[in-house]
């Protein structure tokens, strides 16, 4: 059986052996995974569309957006390697937004229809997918607080911190150098600023000796005052994960 769904997740939490094989043996169970392979501008799925599966990113950035009704674009959601698609949509059954990949990168599926067996027989994976679906909407509550409180250049700032945090805990990158494919208009529409805007505030960012960007190469020359000028506490992005919280006694 291919464990690449849970590969993915694991590596983002410090989760004890014997979850390990109780997903294991869940596993047994399902379909076999299929990996695809995507390219840059390749759709995940669109606005109204039926979500029938939850998708994990195994390789690659990928993103969430709405379209106006002006032909506008607000990015809602950047994904990285490692991270599940589409939990929150499970209850509702369609999706609520564009997602489209960001470079070329590989997915993989699991089926709506697989997840009832596992949330019966496994009641930690049940909460650790919760717990996922949970810091997604933290990490949006942080964004939206970001983005009615803080200055461009605070902005700019904590979205680097933030995807730098991220990168680290799953290990895509071990120093202060990363990968950060969004052109500016990207990040325009991330964080809510115009494209000269955001090419200026890249700009102080480097004339105070706190960034360095070669096309999408981002270098972090001073992570403290970096996170000094975003108000970053990246605490919000961890989660808490006791195992014995989701042991089951029997009586």
């Amino acid at each position: 059986m291919n464990r690449i769904v849970f590969e993915s997740i694991f590596r983002r939490f410090d989760i004890h052996r014997t979850l390990e094989q109780e997903v294991a043996a869940l596993l047994e169970h399902l379909p076999e995974d299929e990996l695809r392979h995507l390219k840059a501008g390749d759709s995940l799925w669109q606005e109204g569309e039926n979500a029938s599966s939850l998708i994990v990113l195994r390789s690659g950035w990928a993103y969430s957006a709405h379209y106006h009704k002006d032909g506008s674009r607000q990015l809602l959601e950047t994904y990285l390697p490692g991270d599940v698609l589409g939990l929150c949509q499970v209850a509702s059954g369609n999706r609520r937004t564009n997602a489209v990949m960001l470079t070329d990168g590989w997915v993989c599926e699991l089926p709506h229809s697989s997840l009832l067996g596992m949330f019966n027989d496994s009641p930690m994976t049940t909460a650790l997918l919760f717990a996922i679906a949970n810091q997604r909407q933290v990490m949006l509550a942080e964004r939206q607080i970001m983005m009615t409180h803080r200055s461009a250049k605070q902005r700019l700032a904590h979205f680097i911190c933030e995807c730098h945090a991220r990168l680290l805990e799953t290990g895509e990158t071990y120093r202060d150098e990363f990968l950060l494919p969004l052109t500016q208009q990207d990040l325009a529409d991330t964080l809510g600023m115009s494209a000269v805007h955001v090419s200026r505030t890249f700009s102080q960012l480097a004339a105070e000796g706190l960034v360095q960007r070669r096309l999408f190469q981002l270098i972090i020359l001073d992570a403290d005052k970096l996170r000094e000028v975003a108000a970053f506490d990246g605490r919000y992005l961890k989660i808490q994960w006791n195992e014995e919280d989701f042991s089951i006694t029997e009586q």
